[in-house]
């Protein structure tokens, strides 16, 4: 599905439906350098159980319109902006990673639409290394590499993955080289460059969820429990096999918790 946004082409996946605004909606936000192909199995899920279903693109990333976006807070505009240019209501957000920062913006900012947050392996801020910052801007193969190997457990750098004949790496490979050349290095500039993860975790006022991963090495748990602390009663899980990229590496168990949590807060009926 393509749309406008402040004269720019957006894409997103509905997966596999037919996009319907009169719906409770459940937006998907993928990570630095990734796009909306980290959630085909979770958003197909939910578009087949009476939700409407918007797997986005961020500026600049695979089927979007660059430029990238430079900053955390522009892009909660940006999706805020989606929010009014589609009239769309009852709205789950499902954050992965950088996408967590989004929306913690974004539910602290303007939270009149919003149902529920789930935010998955993320903490209040994400400092970024400084050889990655290097090398995402000057040589953007060695930054797919750094991220790639740091970002999937053993199950993605064994190749078992829940999809029979998928790599996991090959395809984060296949996606980041895919974005506008500055894609990952401006998401992680993004990230490395946001300081208002506590001041706004405090002002978010619907239902959140936390999905901690329990070998994550990108969002540590010492990350994780600072987001944990600083929200109210926030519902914790723990997927302890997996790596960062809990929605590729454990999609069966992320889908599960997502279903759990959404169909409380944000129900179809």
């Amino acid at each position: 599905m393509y749309f406008e946004i402040n004269d720019k082409q957006v894409f997103a996946t509905t997966g596999g439906k037919p996009f319907d605004n009169s719906k409770p909606t459940i937006v998907f936000l993928h990570g630095s350098g990734f796009d909306h192909t980290v959630w085909n199995l979770q958003s197909r899920f939910f578009a087949f159980r009476g939700y409407s279903v918007l797997a986005l693109d961020l500026p600049g990333h695979t089927k979007s319109e660059g430029p990238p976006l430079e900053s955390i807070e522009v892009m909660a505009d940006w999706l805020h902006d989606i929010f009014e240019s589609l009239d769309i209501n009852d709205v789950s957000l499902v954050a992965h990673s950088q996408g967590c920062l989004v929306g913690l913006e974004l539910a602290s900012r303007y939270p009149d639409r919003l149902r529920s947050v789930s935010f998955i392996t993320s903490g209040l801020e994400t400092p970024v290394n400084d050889a990655l910052l290097s090398a995402a801007r000057e040589k953007p193969e060695s930054a797919i590499a750094m991220m790639l190997g740091w970002g999937f457990g053993s199950a993605g750098h064994l190749h078992q993955g829940p999809i029979p004949g998928n790599s996991m790496v090959s395809g984060g490979r296949k996606i980041m080289r895919g974005n506008t050349p500055d894609a990952l290095s401006t998401d992680l500039h993004a990230c490395n460059n946001y300081k208002n993860g506590v001041a706004a975790a405090e002002k978010v006022n619907c239902p959140t969820q936390v999905i901690v991963a329990g070998k994550d090495r990108m969002a540590p748990k010492k990350a994780t429990d600072k987001l944990i602390e600083h929200l109210s009663g926030p519902a914790v899980a723990v997927i302890r096999e997996s790596g960062h990229i809990v929605p590729q590496e454990a999609p069966n168990k992320c889908r599960s918790l997502l279903k759990d949590f959404i169909f409380k807060n944000n129900p179809t009926t």
